[in-house]
């Protein structure tokens, strides 16, 4: 090789560096690419000061030989680090106008639920009950973005016990280009390490933002034959927003409405 074809050559090293610095995730198929993408949008909410969201929660349920019933319920959710928080699930009206209230701030976590007008306080160390009543109740939504905000303090959920995921390609979901990723999800009995509902998921990453823009959790594997049981959670979620003090705050209604 002479000496003007390796000048040549370590020219052209800074352009190839570039053009593989800039390239995308890959497409399909690549568990790396998926433990990647996971990794930095986990990364992501656990560095924001603050977030907010509003969303959906379309739930539908199919019996053998029975039509599929369908509802859609709706949640907003306020957050400012380290401990303020706010969510508000609303359920479909046609399927009773149910509502729960999670908020607090430094000095605790409560509760609020509708059905059975009882509000609960959780101390610091214990907010995961809060989370752990809600999920049932929510349709899951309450425990699907907080164990990313509140990183640290082990919360259940969907998105937080996803497993053996893998990039199936791109799409967009409300007008955003988003990752498209499908693993598997479990609930987990943290004394026995047991699992239950066991489910395909898959989820809509934005590619710019990194913030979640959909679930969609399948039918779980031990389901009896012939059944269907479908929630996808939609987000419109906001990164770093300026959030009132006020949001923060619910007041507990004197009766049952």
């Amino acid at each position: 090789m002479t000496r003007q074809s390796l000048l040549r050559g370590r020219a052209l090293l800074p352009v190839w560096a570039l053009v593989f610095a800039s390239a995308p995730w890959p497409a399909c198929g690549s568990l790396f690419a998926a433990d990647d993408v996971l990794a930095r949008c986990r990364a992501t909410y656990a560095a924001l000061r603050s977030y907010a969201d509003t969303g959906t929660v379309v739930t539908e349920l199919g019996l053998s030989g029975a039509p599929t019933l369908k509802e859609t319920h709706t949640f907003t959710t306020y957050y400012r680090g380290p401990r303020y928080y706010y969510f508000e699930f609303n359920k479909d009206k046609t399927a009773g106008g149910d509502r729960f209230v999670i908020w607090g701030d430094e000095t605790a976590l409560h509760t609020w639920w509708k059905t059975t007008g009882v509000d609960e306080t959780y101390p610091p160390g214990k907010g995961a009950g809060a989370f752990a009543q809600a999920e049932y109740v929510t349709k899951g939504s309450a425990s699907q973005i907080a164990p990313l905000l509140f990183s640290k303090a082990g919360l259940q959920g969907t998105l937080a016990n996803l497993v053996d995921a893998t990039v199936e390609g791109a799409e967009e979901v409300g007008g955003r280009r988003c990752h498209r990723l499908t693993g598997v999800s479990r609930d987990l009995y943290p004394a026995t390490g047991r699992e239950v509902r066991v489910r395909r998921t898959t989820i809509w990453i934005d590619a710019e933002t990194l913030l979640v823009r959909s679930v969609l959790e399948d039918t779980p594997r031990d389901t009896p034959a012939g059944t269907i049981l479908r929630v996808t959670t939609t987000f419109e979620p906001q990164a770093n927003p300026t959030i009132e003090d006020a949001r923060f705050r619910f007041a507990v209604p004197n009766s049952r409405k």
